[in-house]
């Protein structure tokens, strides 16, 4: 019998943000089980928690309904959130700072308590990888569904950029034309860029709802339906690299919120944290709140 925890993730209301479903005593369950408890779960994300060897640092594992997951700030919010309720970490005047680990890497945790808040931050240090050769902005009209006036030209430009994960990153005009955008694979296939391995095309826009916000996101790509809004707390990083890179924003620390979904569908609202030095590795921490709304018992594993 496995236990488990439903959290929204970068909200702090209930039934709103990310879903992202917690199994904290995940130590028996192989590869194969969590797959199917993923797909048998339909969250966006499941995580699982792992004791780590010699029960040292958890290692979280992570599984979409349709495979593995990198591991976004979202699911590693959703796993900190748990194992602090859980009483797993140790605070210190309301303040901690703690490590959990997917495959083999070390993720930086800072939690803060904050009367009944617990806001969780993830740091990672980067080694953006930029590429300026992507499809012309005639191929991205085709490869989106888009008219001639929704991709930005003037203040922006596209770029494909991989913090592990490889993104194309496309600006666009108008929170209109991010949802009214449809991945073509055929349009990609014929495009000049279809060598190269996609999994994701990242949109995002000026224009917010959220009147903290200062980006508007959105996620499309061949394993994503055109009804789907996943989660975007793993293509943040390379967000902010893509900044650093088409703003050319000098050494220094810069602060933006971004946000993910309609307040009318569960929006998300991730604040996010980046420091440029020139000689060091690009460090983005992205933070925000979560809300446990549910748990339960899984009998058949």
């Amino acid at each position: 019998m496995q236990h488990y925890k439903i959290v929204d993730v970068f909200t702090h209301q209930a039934f709103s943000g990310a879903q992202i479903t917690v199994f904290p005593d995940a130590g028996s369950l192989n590869d194969e089980q969590m797959q199917s408890i993923a797909k048998e779960i339909n969250h966006s994300e499941s995580v699982f928690v792992l004791p780590g060897q010699a029960n040292a640092t958890p290692e979280l594992k992570i599984f979409s309904p349709t495979g593995p997951r990198p591991a976004g700030s979202h699911s590693c919010v959703a796993a900190a959130y748990v194992l602090a309720e859980g009483g797993h970490f140790e605070f210190t005047e309301n303040n901690c700072h703690t490590q959990l680990t997917h495959g083999g890497a070390a993720l930086d945790i800072s939690l803060h308590r904050d009367g009944e808040k617990l806001h969780t931050q993830l740091s990672r240090q980067l080694q953006p990888q930029i590429d300026r050769y992507v499809p012309d902005n005639k191929e991205l009209q085709g490869i989106l569904g888009l008219g001639d006036h929704d991709i930005e030209q003037l203040k922006s430009r596209s770029l494909f950029v991989s913090c592990d994960t490889p993104y194309l990153i496309v600006p666009l005009r108008s929170m209109d034309a991010v949802y009214r955008a449809r991945f073509n694979a055929e349009a990609w296939a014929q495009s000049s860029a279809s060598s190269i391995p996609l999994s994701e095309i990242l949109l995002y826009c000026r224009e917010a709802e959220h009147p903290m916000a200062d980006f508007h996101l959105r996620l499309l790509g061949p394993q994503i339906s055109p009804q789907e809004d996943p989660p975007v707390g793993a293509s943040v990083p390379a967000f902010a690299a893509f900044l650093r890179e088409v703003q050319q924003l000098g050494e220094g620390s810069h602060n933006f919120w971004v946000e993910r979904g309609k307040q009318s569908a569960r929006q998300s609202l991730l604040k996010v944290e980046m420091l440029y030095k020139a000689s060091a590795p690009l460090t983005v921490k992205v933070g925000g709140d979560a809300v446990l709304v549910g748990e339960g018992k899984l009998f058949a594993i």
